[in-house]
Parts: structure tokens; sequence; C-alpha cells
């Protein structure tokens, strides 16, 4: 009877996890990622109508990666 709580318990733990790592990088990684290419090719990048998600999560988190380098930089001095 344990066994049985402990799958469901896990399988339910990793369901939230899944769920809760979709949600960071779908929406702020993404996001974060989107405007930040908006930002640097002054709006002409990433156009509405072609499907760029791997280039605005990779830009994501390049960018999240280097604001975090920044602001631990900035906070050591």
């Amino acid at each position: 009877m344990e066994d049985l709580a402990e799958g469901i318990g896990r399988g339910f733990l990793n369901l939230i996890k899944w769920i809760i790592i979709d949600v960071f990088i779908e929406l702020f990684i993404h996001g974060y990622g989107y405007l930040t290419l908006k930002i640097l090719t002054l709006g002409k990048y990433p156009k509405p109508n072609q499907n760029n998600d791997t280039l605005c999560v990779v830009s994501g988190f390049i960018s999240f990666a280097v604001t975090i380098a920044i602001i631990m930089y900035i906070n050591s001095n």
C-alpha cells in the first residue's frame, strides 16, 4: 500500500515540477528573449508570422544569464 501512495505522490510531484518549469520557460524566459530581440533589433525581429520560439528561448536564457551576471558584479562592489 505504501508503494502505491509513494508512486502516486511521486507522479504528482513530477507533474507539479513539469508545470512550474514549463510555465517558467514559456512565460518568463520566452517573453524575456522576445523583448530582448525586439529591443536589440529595434522592433524588426522576431516577425509575428514566423515560428521563432527556439530563438526567443535561447536569447532569453542568454539575456537572463547576462542580467544575473551584471547584478552580481554590481552587488560585489
